[in-house]
């Protein structure tokens, strides 16, 4: 039996690189500029903030998470 799982993936040129630090734009808005601490061009990636763009995001300088690389754009 199979269940429609779709993984939604960016295109080979706007994903990220692993330690490469970007400004990640989720719904146009900058709202951290981080440092790509794992990504190995799957859906999830680990963060680290280098500064925070929003101040109402609760996330802070040093702070790591994952996040669903489709969900955000990488600028440099």
């Amino acid at each position: 039996m199979k269940f429609g799982i779709k993984h939604e993936k960016l295109p080979k040129d706007a994903r990220p690189e692993q330690g490469g630090v970007y400004t990640l734009l989720h719904e146009g808005a900058p709202v951290y500029t981080a440092e790509i601490l794992k990504y190995s061009g799957g859906c999830w990636a680990t963060v680290e903030v280098k500064e925070s763009l929003d101040t109402a995001l609760p996330y802070t300088p040093g702070d790591t998470f994952d996040i669903r690389v489709a969900m955000y754009e990488f600028a440099q």
